[in-house]
Order: C-alpha cells, then sequence, then structure tokens
C-alpha cells in the first residue's frame, strides 16, 4: 500500500477478474468474473492486489454475495477510499428451472459504498467498465 495524498476523483477498475469457488450451501462450484473498484483516498493498492483479494476470499467455502461484500470491507478498511464498488457475476452448473433443465443466466451482486452510491456518473462509469452498460 503506497500513500498518494494528491488523488482525485477517478476511479481504479480491475476486471474481469476470473474466480472459482465452492458454495457452501451444496458444496458445487461456482464460477465467474469480478470487477473491483475503488477511489483513492490517500493510500493506493497495487492493481494486481485486487485479484489476489478476490482469490483470497473465493478459495474457501462461500457465497457470492459475501465474497462481493468481504472483498468491499476489506478494501474499505485498508485503504479508507472515498468509494468502493464490487461487482461478482457467477454461474453455477447445479442451477435449474422448475422443469429441471440448466438455466444459462448468470446470478449476479453488486455492492457500491459511500461516494458511488450517490454519484452518477462515477456509478454508470464503474458499470460501463464492467460491461453493464454502452
Amino acid at each position: 500500500m503506497l500513500r498518494e495524498p494528491d488523488c482525485r476523483l477517478s476511479q481504479v477498475i480491475e476486471g474481469p477478474i476470473r474466480f472459482f469457488s465452492l458454495c457452501e450451501h451444496h458444496a458445487f462450484p461456482f464460477f465467474g468474473d469480478a470487477y473491483v473498484g475503488y477511489i483513492a483516498h490517500e493510500n493506493i493498492l497495487g492493481i494486481s492486489k485486487l485479484t489476489r483479494l478476490v482469490h483470497l476470499f473465493a478459495k474457501r467455502f462461500a457465497v457470492q454475495e459475501r465474497i462481493g461484500q468481504q472483498v468491499a470491507d476489506t478494501l474499505e478498511g485498508m485503504l479508507h477510499p472515498h468509494g468502493v464498488a464490487v461487482y461478482l457475476g457467477g454461474a453455477s452448473p447445479v442451477r435449474s428451472d422448475a422443469r429441471g433443465k440448466r438455466v444459462g443466466a448468470p446470478d449476479a451482486y453488486h455492492g457500491l459504498a459511500r461516494i458511488l452510491c450517490q454519484r452518477f456518473f462515477l456509478r454508470e462509469e464503474f458499470f460501463i467498465s464492467c460491461g453493464l452498460r454502452r
């Protein structure tokens, strides 16, 4: 972690970060892509550390929502940024509809904290970077 006191309101966004985990409810694998972003305050983190953070929480039994929340909470605690954003889009081979057929649509989790909740253009910049908007 480096100290950079002249940070501006611009986002550091890493993704797609491929992740694999095991569902704590079913012990079946799930996988997907994560995007992690933050707006630095005075501390910055090397971009490869965002990938490591996702993998750290995904390598144990988990649920997708908890992985996203743990990543966001850890960034908040370490960097004290102006804002944090996490998006996880995952799928599991066990998902099926009522007729037992497999469903291909991924589950999604996104969490936005602090200034990203308040500023539309920052939120949109993050979602565009995730490929969720044009």
